[in-house]
């Protein structure tokens, strides 16, 4: 086993620089993100109205691990490992409701709190029983929106992240009664992209590009007047539209739907936000694969009742387009990124930086970077690769 040959080599890049080509291609970069930095930050998982009555559980799995969330008898929402301690099987599939969690195995059951109830020819004075339970995990509600923590040790969101919930509170109040969009094309926006996930969050947290390579985009946003805000663990870029009903994208009613897009990123691989058109929120987990390749996981939220008789049309005429066009452009600028990586003529790229013009300025992106080298500079010194 060799050390972190991450922290063997690396030196803090000038600040004209972005991150070195390496970090979007070494499979040692990407061992490392599972093994820290996804493990240690808080990753989205789920609505909280896919867990609302006591015993309802939902599985999901994280960078190739499983997990479950469990509603307890004391409405105490619950994570754990999706492994029986006795054996390693898989305890729950899918999602259902339960009043104990037995293992499909050996029987081995569990409460809801993950304590051990009972297991076959093991006595409960035998003086371990009490030592036996379910491995847990940290989970926290921001906003409606479940998010767990695997390794126990990340700070409470609120305080990871202060002032975001407010954030998002103030831009979207009735948020707490949205449901998702389960019909929707939007809500489809979970695919794959053949580039590694900071190629994808870079290009998010930048709108350089925009008035390039997004042309209806471009038509129907007011990008120069966009404006990124930096916090210590997130940003929030406010993106009018140039209020046109009529555009190249798709029709906005100026009474009834949100003119001004609000978005946030979240470290390390968090999307939130409000896009422009009917009434709508959205949160996207990016989640490496390989190197080279990211699954993006995307949850749209909607009201519960439409704003009025149009909104269900301009919501489809808005997916159709942010899936088929918008979506595949982003798409087509990461993957070509990505391979750009690769090319031996390139190392590492430049920001642009002009913070009295946010509709070009990368320093959000900066930012997001800065972040990730003071991550790879607190990684512990035992950490370990194959």
């Amino acid at each position: 086993m060799d050390k972190n040959p991450i922290l063997q080599v690396h030196v803090k890049r000038n600040r004209d620089h972005t991150l070195g080509a390496r970090f979007y291609l070494d499979p040692a970069v990407m061992h490392l993100e599972k093994q820290d930095l996804f493990h240690t930050t808080w990753q989205f998982v789920c609505h909280v109205s896919d867990i609302t009555d006591t015993g309802d559980f939902f599985t999901f799995t994280l960078h190739g691990e499983e997990y479950f969330l469990v509603l307890d008898g004391e409405e105490t929402l619950r994570g754990y490992a999706n492994v029986c301690p006795h054996r390693g099987h898989r305890l729950v599939d899918g999602t259902g409701n339960k009043r104990v969690i037995t293992c499909p195995y050996h029987a081995w059951t569990f409460g809801l709190n993950g304590v051990l109830r009972g297991a076959r020819g093991l006595s409960r004075r035998e003086k371990d029983f009490d030592q036996i339970g379910l491995s847990s995990i940290a989970v926290d509600v921001l906003a409606g929106l479940v998010f767990v923590n695997t390794s126990n040790t990340a700070p409470p969101l609120r305080e990871f992240a202060p002032g975001l919930e407010g954030q998002i509170l103030n831009a979207c109040p009735d948020i707490l009664d949205y449901v998702p969009n389960r019909d929707g094309a939007e809500f489809g926006h979970t695919y794959i992209c053949d580039a590694n996930w900071k190629v994808m969050i870079d290009n998010y947290l930048e709108c350089y590009h925009c008035q390039m390579a997004h042309p209806d985009f471009n038509e129907m946003m007011a990008i120069p007047d966009s404006a990124f805000t930096l916090f210590p663990t997130f940003t929030y870029q406010n993106a009018p539209t140039k209020r046109k009903s009529d555009n190249l994208a798709f029709p906005l009613d100026l009474d009834h739907d949100v003119l001004v897009g609000e978005f946030w990123w979240l470290f390390p691989n968090i999307t939130l936000g409000r896009f422009p058109g009917t009434q709508n929120f959205y949160i996207s987990r990016f989640d490496p694969v390989t190197p080279s390749r990211t699954s993006r996981y995307t949850l749209s939220l909607k009201p519960a009742d439409d704003t009025d008789p149009g909104a269900p049309e301009r919501d489809r005429l808005r997916s159709v387009w942010t899936r088929d066009v918008v979506a595949k452009e982003d798409q087509a600028l990461c993957e070509s990124v990505q391979r750009g990586m690769s090319h031996r003529s390139f190392h590492q790229g430049w920001y642009v930086s002009d913070l009295n013009d946010h509709g070009i300025s990368e320093h959000a992106m900066r930012h997001f970077h800065d972040l990730y080298e003071t991550w790879i500079a607190e990684t512990p010194e035992g950490t370990e690769f194959p």
